[in-house]
């Protein structure tokens, strides 16, 4: 599949592939309608094509614009998803180091197992545009633990209290999260994208320049400028996949964070 294609190799690799096809395409498309319209009947209309295509070319490049800017938007929605599924997860953690050991260790070792789980299981599978539901089965460990704990004193009662809410908070961060990775651009959209672009390109054929050769150097000119936002929306379409995509980097940097934490004695709790 090609999408598959696209982004399981370098965003340089198939953005260049792409940039030289659609350009080839373009040159190629101007010689053969080159034989056919005379150059001469299209000097003759240069006036009128210029001030056609400027109104054709500006209302194309907000369009496209606007698709680019919304693309990034997604992405960076998604990036601060992530970040804050993983800040929930590390407020969690922090919040047992005020309960007994036992009990705190039972809410760790379920908040660990979850970490793993989206790191080496979910994550390889988000990269593939499919949708993980390894880390739900951690999770409702991670729950039935809250719950269960029986406070012995209103400040363990305070603890429990603020890891249900963190937790609730986390559900939804998580929820977010597997959303973001079906979610892309429709392909009504890729369709306007595409013949937004073809029409454009295909309307600096009807200049009459003297020499083809600069013509054809102009029509590539701007069909490499219109390919190269097309390469930046696809390479930011699936947040998730590909090279440029979002890393599980806020889980691991909160999973080292513990490390840190662990080794800070914190007095247990009265029974």
């Amino acid at each position: 599949m090609i999408t598959d294609w696209i982004y399981n190799n370098p965003t340089w690799l198939w953005g260049s592939i792409m940039v030289v096809m659609l350009c080839g395409a373009a040159c190629v498309g101007l010689a053969i309608f080159h034989r056919v319209v005379h150059v001469e009947l299209r000097r003759a209309h240069n006036e009128l094509a210029g001030f056609t295509v400027a109104i054709i070319s500006v209302v194309y490049a907000v369009l496209l614009a606007f698709i680019a800017i919304a693309t990034w938007e997604s992405y960076t929605a998604a990036d601060e998803i992530v970040q804050s599924e993983a800040d929930y997860v590390g407020s969690i953690y922090r919040d047992t180091q005020g309960l007994p050991s036992q009990m705190g260790q039972d809410i760790r070792s379920n908040l660990e197992l979850y970490i793993r789980t989206v790191i080496d299981k979910e994550w390889p599978i988000q990269q593939k545009g499919r949708m993980p539901d390894q880390g739900w089965e951690p999770l409702r460990r991670l729950h039935i633990a809250i719950v269960k704990m029986q406070p012995q004193t209103m400040g363990e009662s305070v603890i429990q209290a603020e890891l249900l809410k963190t937790l609730n908070d986390l559900y939804r961060a998580r929820e977010s999260r597997l959303s973001a990775v079906e979610g892309h651009i429709p392909p009504v959209i890729w369709w306007i994208i595409f013949l937004g672009g073809a029409i454009v390109t295909g309307y600096t054929y009807l200049f009459g320049f003297h020499d083809l050769r600069m013509h054809m150097v102009m029509t590539a000119a701007v069909a490499a400028s219109l390919a190269l936002v097309v390469v930046l929306i696809i390479a930011l379409d699936w947040p998730f996949r590909g090279e440029v995509s979002i890393a599980p980097d806020a889980f691991t940097k909160v999973q080292h964070s513990w490390g840190i934490i662990s080794s800070v004695k914190t007095p247990e709790s009265p029974h």
